[in-house]
């Protein structure tokens, strides 16, 4: 647990800010219950147990001395599910199993199945904000909550048009289209009626961002490289035991050119992702860097090392466990955050008035849908 001792009121009538993650007992309890009750209702509870976790570890965030609080409650979760999936799963499924029971309707379904993955990738950036936004809106602090004011349609829109960019410039778009993205999302936050503010540039991400691509590339070609090798040699054993009449089955060989097709594949993607963890920890600092509230600024100290150490750990946390210590994972992440974030500067607190932004009644809805929450 980082602690990080705060000050008393500033001379202009401000007051510093401090962010721990104070532990408390509870969430093992929590994690077998929500994985008993998740089976037991065939995965139906996982709305109440997503509020549960959140409850409990938004306790466990003190500022300045005094706890977060989640007031989300399940069945908002389940109602926004529930709109979801009626007015747009629920018809797809039905028009794709009616094509797939029409004789000549192949390219019929091939349509709708295309037209399904651009509807996801167009609105994938509305499920991230607005789950942003229902999470602010239940979360309060003295009783004040927070809020994101802007608009979804208008965020997915352009969440689209970043991945769009990234494919066409095979990926040197990305700092300059997560900067825009991150500068949407922060600008329209609020904490009860005080706004924050992100405003910074693109360039101090480009050094690491190149660093980090020319090194994936050359990854990238040496693997391809070293399977190219192997299957070659595989293809020439096969061949061989063919002229000389031995017994080899080629059904044998093709197995173990799949096998070492997909640890080929496993192993790049670990690679990519240690490779890429330095980027993003450069990123996220820079981010918190940008951002501000009233007279404050913040301070990510995150790594890249760290982050490998923390993804590992949640990994190995929910593979070992089945899944029964996701809690404990999103625990970690949040605590990470925690300790790593510091606030210079001053905040007039008392000048803040509670949020006027209309409270939805329903939840994440296309986050749940999409699976994109982290928590």
């Amino acid at each position: 647990m980082a602690f990080r001792t705060f000050g008393t009121q500033g001379s202009d009538g401000g007051t510093p800010i401090s962010i721990e993650y104070i532990d408390k007992p509870g969430l093992g309890q929590i994690a077998l219950l929500n994985a008993l009750l998740f089976v037991l209702t065939l995965s139906v509870y996982r709305f109440w147990a997503k509020t549960n976790v959140r409850r409990h570890i938004w306790s466990c965030v003190h500022i300045n001395g005094e706890p977060l609080e989640y007031t989300g409650r399940g069945i908002e979760l389940f109602l926004g599910f529930l709109i979801v999936f009626g007015l747009f799963i629920l018809p797809l499924l039905v028009v794709v199993i009616v094509l797939q029971l029409t004789p000549g309707a192949e390219v019929a379904l091939v349509l709708v199945q295309l037209a399904a993955v651009v509807f996801i990738l167009v609105f994938w950036g509305m499920a991230l904000y607005r789950a942003r936004r229902y999470q602010l809106s239940r979360t309060l602090w003295r009783g004040i909550r927070g809020a994101l004011v802007g608009s979804s349609l208008s965020y997915s829109l352009l969440y689209f048009g970043a991945t769009l960019l990234r494919g066409i410039t095979l990926g040197w778009s990305t700092p300059a289209m997560n900067l825009n993205l991150q500068e949407r999302m922060t600008g329209d936050m609020r904490f009860g009626s005080m706004p924050f503010r992100f405003k910074g540039r693109a360039g101090p991400l480009y050094g690491p961002y190149a660093v980090c691509w020319v090194i994936s590339l050359f990854a990238l070609i040496i693997l391809a490289g070293i399977l190219g090798f192997a299957f070659y040699g595989m293809f020439n054993e096969v061949f061989a035991t063919e002229r000389t009449g031995t017994d080899t089955s080629r059904d044998f060989m093709g197995l173990i050119m799949v096998i070492g097709m997909l640890i080929g594949l496993l192993l790049f993607w670990i690679v990519y992702y240690v490779i890429w963890a330095f980027y993003v920890a450069r990123e996220m600092s820079i981010f918190a860097s940008y951002t501000t509230l009233d007279l404050a600024r913040f301070q990510l100290d995150a790594t890249g090392g760290s982050l490998i150490w923390l993804i590992l750990g949640n990994i190995l946390l929910m593979v070992f466990t089945l899944g029964i210590a996701t809690p404990f994972a999103q625990q970690r992440l949040v605590r990470y955050f925690c300790n790593r974030l510091s606030v210079l500067g001053i905040v007039n607190v008392n000048e803040i008035m509670q949020s006027r932004e209309a409270v939805g009644r329903t939840g994440e809805g296309l986050a749940d849908a999409f699976d994109v929450s982290w928590i």
